[in-house]
């Protein structure tokens, strides 16, 4: 029995839609019934918790890598290479102001 309601959670709620609360509600409410037992529904709470982390985890993952690419194809500036123009402009900046106060004198 627990196999059956776990299946129909994963398939009909899907991994990043369930929350914590809403399945521990319904779990509850299938231990109210007498389908499963009180330890069948925490382990089942506690696995679907942990595969939804999980997935969750891999969501983002996947995000992270279609942005990198996506920024890369479009030849876009990392976040290095404008903190590496930023220094060199700091170092033009000081090589100026050492140029004006020689010139200066």
């Amino acid at each position: 029995m627990l196999e059956a309601v776990k299946k129909g959670f994963y398939m009909g709620l899907g991994l990043l839609l369930v929350t914590k609360e809403r399945a521990e509600s319904l779990i509850d409410d299938l231990v109210k019934k007498g389908e499963i037992s009180q330890k069948e529904g925490e382990e089942f709470v506690k696995e679907l918790t942990k595969k939804s982390e999980e997935a969750q985890q891999e969501f983002q993952k996947k995000i992270e890598t279609v942005v990198t690419q996506a920024i890369q194809k479009l030849d876009l500036p990392t976040k290095t290479d404008l903190e590496e123009i930023i220094r060199r402009l700091e170092n033009i900046e000081r090589q100026l102001e050492g140029s004006k106060k020689d010139t200066v004198k």
